[in-house]
Formats: structure tokens, C-alpha cells, sequence
């Protein structure tokens, strides 16, 4: 079974769970940690942790909020397991492209790479956007 942990420093996997729940509901495979919190927090108890919880047929896809961060860091030292899956650069519409076909017969590699395109199409200059659509629209 795929499994995703959203895992980001102080409260943005939490928030960022809040809405991402409101779109597209529960989903009891995906879990959030809000690293540093509280005191005394060990990102690295967390993650050893985390993937001792898995069973050994289950793969996890972890997405950080940022590259080199402690998060990223800390799964890192597990990432020579091929069931271990770690992407940075947490936003919305990853996290929807990743929910979306967790539970798909898409392999997991393509899975990542879909929902990674689908993070990168989410980030829009709006502005930008409208009006090069308006000087198509007025070119006709």
C-alpha cells in the first residue's frame, strides 16, 4: 500500500492538511508532521519512527516543504530503500496530484512525476497569464 506523509517545519503540514482536506476529504494514508513545535522535538526520532510504523509491503512517499532542510535531511538516510520516495518543494496542487492516484495502479515513479507537473502548473504569474489570453483573443 502507497502511503504519503506530508512533513514540514512548525505548522504548514497542518495547515496545508486543513485545506487539502476540505478539497478532496480524508484519506487515512496520508499523515502530516509539524516538525519543531513542540520542545525538544527530534526530526530524526520522528523519521526513524515514521518508517518503522510501515508494513513491509507499504512504500512511502515523503513531501518536504523545502530542499536541504532538516525534514528532507532526516528521510534522506533512508532513501536507499526503493520503497522510500522523498520530493521537496511542498504546495497544494502537488499534494492533490500525489492524493489523486495514490491509490492507482500508476506506478509510483510516474505517480511522483505527474503530481510534480502538476505542482509546477500550479505556480502561475496571474497577471501574466491574462493578459498574454487577452492579446490571443485579440489577435482573432
Amino acid at each position: 500500500m502507497r502511503k504519503l506523509l506530508v512533513a514540514t517545519h512548525e505548522r504548514f503540514a497542518s495547515g496545508i492538511m486543513e485545506t487539502f482536506k476540505l478539497i478532496m476529504g480524508e484519506n487515512e494514508n496520508i499523515s502530516e508532521i509539524s516538525a519543531y513545535v513542540e520542545p525538544g522535538f527530534d526530526m530524526h526520532k520522528e523519521a526513524e519512527k515514521k518508517i518503522h510504523e510501515l508494513d513491509e509491503e507499504d512504500e512511502l512517499i515523503i513531501v518536504a516543504d523545502i530542499m536541504g532542510g532538516s525534514i528532507a535531511n532526516a528521510f534522506s538516510s533512508y532513501i536507499q530503500s526503493e520503497k522510500i520516495h522523498i520530493i521537496t518543494g511542498l504546495n497544494l496542487p502537488l499534494l492533490i496530484g500525489l492524493a489523486q492516484d495514490l491509490d492507482s495502479d500508476v506506478s509510483t515513479d510516474e505517480l511522483i512525476e505527474n503530481a510534480i507537473q502538476m505542482g509546477r502548473e500550479g505556480i502561475v504569474d496571474l497577471k501574466k497569464m491574462i493578459e498574454e489570453n487577452s492579446n490571443i483573443e485579440e489577435d482573432f
